[in-house]
């Protein structure tokens, strides 16, 4: 039997495929054969090709992996692994033997191996999830850790971290493990960001008046692929932070210890917040904030594009 399992996402294909391996194993007893070949470190055809065709005397069960054969492999290495695959046609339907194909990330789909192991094979894509799929992953990864992750939470963690499922997974494994009940505060506390700082350039740009600058910032970001709903939603957290210090900042309060105490908010937070508070005042931070709401209800309404709706409040700011 023959299974071909490829796309972007490759910690889903790499979770597949372990699945499928300790179940065909699991399945066969101790005494099945196996062979992992990877051509991110220079596989060699010829032993594949002869673990391929050798037949055991008792009908033992032996599993083939192939790895990165049309992703990093050469053209002329892809031709012969097909020719041995031409040569050896009962592997198609063989029951003694499950060879898998394993790609981290997208190949040709008009190569000539592609075409020919997608026709014979059992296949699966596993493209990057979207963002509602993205929330159910980490909700059934949260749960399968006995934990608890609140919406406010979910959606931080994501903007925070991408869609990048390793990080992702580290990340709530070290969350469940401090936290059985996951909030928005512990996000702040433990997590590292991987867009804050683009975030925090373009909103130190905007306090700066560098609006070309600021522009850059979204549009690096947007073209990076980050999704433009998450990137909005960190600019309204990020002003609602702004908002916070500056209420207490601007009352007299300017330790930044005694800042984060009474606002929750991680020290390190409130030391970049006041820099861009000194150089505003609160009726500006009031007023971006009342944009920043309209905003999303137009947003939220279908009166304004997402995209259109950064740009505009990154210029007219």
């Amino acid at each position: 039997m023959i299974i071909f399992l490829y796309g972007d996402d490759d910690f889903r294909s790499g979770e597949k495929l372990a699945e499928i391996k300790i179940e065909f194993l699991k399945k066969n007893g101790s005494g099945t054969i196996l062979s992992v070949f990877d051509f991110e470190d220079e596989a060699k055809e010829n032993v594949i090709a002869d673990v391929l065709s050798a037949r055991g005397l008792f009908g033992d069960k032996k599993i083939v992996i192939v790895k990165n054969l049309m992703v990093d492999g050469k053209t002329e290495k892809q031709v012969n692994i097909l020719e041995i695959l031409n040569k050896i046609k009962y592997l198609e339907k063989d029951e003694e033997t499950l060879l898998i194909f394993w790609e981290k990330g997208l190949p040709r789909k008009n190569g000539k191996l592609f075409k020919y192991i997608f026709s014979v094979g059992k296949v699966e894509s596993f493209e990057k999830l979207s963002t509602v799929a993205l929330e159910n992953w980490i909700k059934d990864r949260v749960k399968k850790a006995n934990g608890k992750i609140s919406s406010e939470a979910e959606k931080k963690l994501i903007a925070y971290v991408g869609n990048d499922l390793f990080l992702l997974g580290n990340e709530i494994e070290k969350l469940v493990n401090y936290t059985k009940e996951i909030e928005e505060e512990h996000i702040d506390l433990l997590t590292n960001s991987k867009i804050e700082s683009d975030i925090f350039q373009t909103i130190e740009s905007l306090v700066n008046g560098n609006k070309k600058d600021a522009i850059n910032f979204l549009h690096r970001q947007l073209e990076k692929g980050d999704d433009p709903f998450y990137i909005f939603s960190m600019y309204v957290y990020q002003f609602r932070n702004l908002l916070k210090i500056a209420g207490l900042y601007f009352s007299g309060l300017s330790n930044e210890y005694a800042i984060a105490k009474e606002t929750k908010l991680h020290p390190f937070v409130v030391k970049k917040g006041l820099a861009q508070v000194r150089m505003m005042d609160i009726k500006k931070i009031k007023s971006i904030y009342r944009n920043l709401a309209e905003i999303d209800l137009k947003v939220k309404t279908g009166k304004i594009d997402i995209n259109l709706a950064l740009d505009k409040f990154v210029v007219e700011l």
